[in-house]
């Protein structure tokens, strides 16, 4: 076996080895041909475009769609339920930041003065609401089954959030730690499952225009809650408004939802791409809640809302791991491939 056959078959180990025991052989008496004549001491690579081929095909492999091994097809329905949760809580999210905005405009309900958008502040706050209506039609796009364009806004959001926060960053370094980044993190999971799990081998997305509305609805009874509960935890002792205020906010109302919908499921042995997808989606939250920048802080209630973050993220780890065990229990095995990697013949 030649060097360069070696570093081909390297390459190809990205790919699952029910596929290589499949196709390999092929692939690399293909590469080899293209190459040529070619010696040990010439000390050849695989090209980036090979690389990235192989990469590419070894994402839809393994995100399975039609066609695909149990396993794979499993993983490829969750990554995508998750994408579509992903960019529903986005949206959503967004809806409610739009309606937060109104709000300092003096639009919506009476804010103190001291907090209304004023000069300069305008711009900035018409560009949240911009990025906001992004992340709205990225999921629009995604639920009405139209996944080119459903991509390309989703990008567009991701690029929006990572340049408005560096530029609130260079304005405001105070801002700059541990919780920006967790959410710069779990704002582009959902765009990447978006962008790695439909691909060409995608089952077709069923169009649902109901689905639409969907974010918008779900931030207008987040709203009509927090105008129902805030005042009363306002009220509260400071200790206790720490112990509760991580449970409010909408991190906080999406993590409960995500604990609820983790035990029903696993309780009714739901679907294992439901069990994966759920799974997926703690990730972002558990980095969301671990609580790194209250390290060291001072204040009435602080050490209260930190330990709370804290058993949030934990509760959200064991969740995350039992309902990864639970949809992998539900799979059949994989049984071992014979014939892979046996080298080209002399």
């Amino acid at each position: 076996m030649s060097l360069l056959e070696q570093r081909y078959r390297f390459v190809l180990r990205m790919l699952p080895a029910s596929y290589r025991a499949e196709r390999e052989e092929e692939m690399v008496d293909a590469f080899l041909d293209a190459a040529g004549d070619v010696r040990d001491e010439d000390n050849l690579r695989p090209g980036l475009p090979e690389v990235a081929s192989v990469a590419g095909l070894a994402v839809r492999t393994r995100i399975g769609g039609l066609g695909a091994p149990p396993r794979a097809r499993a993983t490829g329905d969750a990554v995508r339920l998750f994408a579509l949760l992903g960019l529903g809580y986005l949206a959503a999210l967004a809806w409610d930041n739009m309606a937060a905005e109104l709000v300092l405009f003096g639009l919506v309900r009476a804010a103190p003065d001291e907090y209304l958008v004023t000069g300069e502040q305008w711009a900035w706050a018409l560009l949240w609401i911009a990025q906001g209506l992004v992340w709205a039609a990225a999921f629009a796009m995604l639920a009405l089954a139209r996944v080119r364009p459903a991509k390309v806004l989703a990008v567009t959001g991701l690029a929006a959030s990572v340049l408005m926060y560096a530029v609130l960053g260079v304005m405001t370094p105070e801002t700059l730690g541990w919780g920006l980044l967790a959410f710069l993190f779990a704002t582009a999971l959902p765009v990447v499952a978006l962008l790695s799990a439909y691909h060409a081998d995608a089952p077709p997305v069923r169009p649902s225009a109901p689905l639409t509305a969907a974010p918008l609805g779900v931030a207008v009874l987040y709203e009509a809650f927090a105008l129902t509960i805030g005042p009363r935890v306002a009220d509260s002792p400071f200790e206790g408004v720490g112990w509760l205020a991580p449970w409010l906010d909408p991190q906080g109302v999406a993590i409960a939802a995500l604990l609820v919908a983790g035990m029903v499921c696993l309780t009714r042995r739901a679907n294992p791409s439901l069990l994966l997808a759920l799974a997926i989606a703690a990730v972002p939250m558990i980095a969301l809640r671990a609580p790194f920048h209250y390290l060291g802080a001072q204040g009435d209630g602080v050490q209260a809302m930190a330990l709370t973050m804290l058993a949030q993220a934990a509760a959200l780890a064991v969740l995350a791991v039992a309902l990864t065990v639970a949809a992998m229990r539900a799979l059949p095995r994989i049984e071992g491939v014979p014939g892979v990697g046996q080298g080209r013949s002399a």
